[in-house]
Parts: C-alpha cells; sequence; structure tokens
C-alpha cells in the first residue's frame, strides 16, 4: 500500500481502507466474529411468529462484540515493524486510523444488511414495517461503538493479547450492561420491550459515532506520541 505523495487526505484513507480490507480477508481473522454472529442469528431468528424487535435487540448486541472483534483482528493482523511502514506511506497515524476504521465499517455494514434480510425471509415485509429503521439506526450504533472500543483495546495501543482481551471484555460489558451508558444499552432495551420509536436509537447512534470520533483521535494521539 503506497499512495501517491501528492494524493489528498480522502485518497490516502481510501487506499489504506483497501489496504486494510485486504489484509483481514487474507489473514482470515474475519472468520471466527462473522461465524459466531451468523450462529447467533440462526439461534435467535427461528420463530415466524415471535417479534421482531426483540430479536433485532440480540444481533445489535451481538454485532456490537463482532465489530470490536473484527476491529481487534485487523489492527493486530499487523507487526509493529509493518505499521511502521503504513503510517509512513500515509504520512501519519490520523490516516491509518480513518482507513482501519473504513475497512471494518465496511466488514460489519454487511452484517447490517444480512441481519434485516434473514429477518425479512423469516417473518415477511409486514412484520418489519414498523421496527425495521429503528433496528438499522441500533445496528449501525452498535458498529460505531464497536470500532471505538476496538481501536484503544488493540495492538495499537496494548502491546500484549492479554491486556486487550480484559480491557476489550471490560468495555463491552460497561457498554452493554449499565443503563446510564448512552451507547447502545437504552436502545437495545428500547427494542427488546418491543417499541419501534426512532428516538432513543438516533440518541444513542449520536452518542456512539462521538465515541468514535473521540476514540479514533484520541488513539491516534497516543500513537503519534510514541
Amino acid at each position: 500500500m503506497s499512495p501517491p505523495n501528492c494524493a489528498g487526505p480522502a485518497v490516502r484513507v481510501a487506499a489504506v481502507a483497501r489496504y486494510y480490507a485486504g489484509l483481514l480477508a487474507r489473514s482470515h481473522r474475519y472468520l471466527p466474529p462473522v461465524i459466531g454472529y451468523l450462529a447467533v442469528l440462526a439461534i435467535a431468528f427461528t420463530d415466524r411468529a415471535a417479534p421482531a424487535a426483540p430479536e433485532f435487540a440480540v444481533s445489535a448486541g451481538a454485532l456490537l462484540v463482532v465489530t470490536c472483534w473484527l476491529t481487534v483482528a485487523t489492527a493486530d493482523a499487523e507487526d509493529p515493524a509493518q505499521r511502521l511502514v503504513t503510517t509512513t506511506h500515509a504520512r501519519g497515524p490520523a490516516t491509518v486510523i480513518a482507513g482501519l476504521t473504513t475497512a471494518v465499517a465496511a466488514y460489519a455494514a454487511v452484517t447490517v444488511v444480512v441481519t434485516p434480510g434473514w429477518s425479512l425471509v423469516l417473518h415477511g415485509p409486514a412484520a418489519l414495517a414498523g421496527v425495521l429503521p429503528t433496528a438499522v439506526l441500533v445496528h449501525l450504533a452498535a458498529v460505531c461503538s464497536g470500532v471505538a472500543i476496538g481501536l484503544p483495546c488493540s495492538r495499537l495501543l496494548l502491546p500484549h493479547v492479554g491486556y486487550t482481551v480484559v480491557a476489550a471484555i471490560s468495555a463491552l460489558a460497561v457498554v452493554l450492561l449499565v443503563t446510564w451508558v448512552p451507547l447502545v444499552n437504552p436502545a437495545l432495551r428500547s427494542l427488546a420491550g418491543g417499541a419501534a420509536d426512532l428516538g432513543v436509537p438516533l440518541l444513542c447512534l449520536g452518542a456512539s459515532a462521538a465515541a468514535l470520533a473521540v476514540s479514533a483521535t484520541t488513539t491516534s494521539h497516543l500513537i503519534a506520541r510514541r
């Protein structure tokens, strides 16, 4: 991956994103989280008579974990020497973080499409008419939060996999279970209760996007200071 020296920031980010997407594909590190997510869908989306909203709450919670996993797997696919070369070609860690985030978001976006499709086949379009926009927003919030957690928990900042596991599990537990953390928990509880209004999911998506921006900026800054 070597974007031209005269390339603008957007071109460099796109080049880094393509590089990381290819790196993740070749390493097959995406397989365990993707297979795990499909297993969750196979378990949660089975009853045609069940309401769709609680099923989407389960899949969104699983997507949060999967996106965090994909972020760590993508960041850790490079050893420190390779990452230094990537950072040099990208002209700084900010472009690397932006490209990595874009690559992971592209992988996660596939699941955001697959999940409603799976539910549509199971329940039919009539059952999803009211809940589908809400479900999409909650899944997008889960993607943003997952990347926000995965960036600082990866080898970009933490040198040992043991630290990564402890930090990622702790952060995921807080985001999933603590009711006053407004990233995904309020939206998951709203969906689990059968609500289809857009207010809470929109707030959670905004908070998650802000958390991702803070996480990416902080991670980039800490990398640059090393």
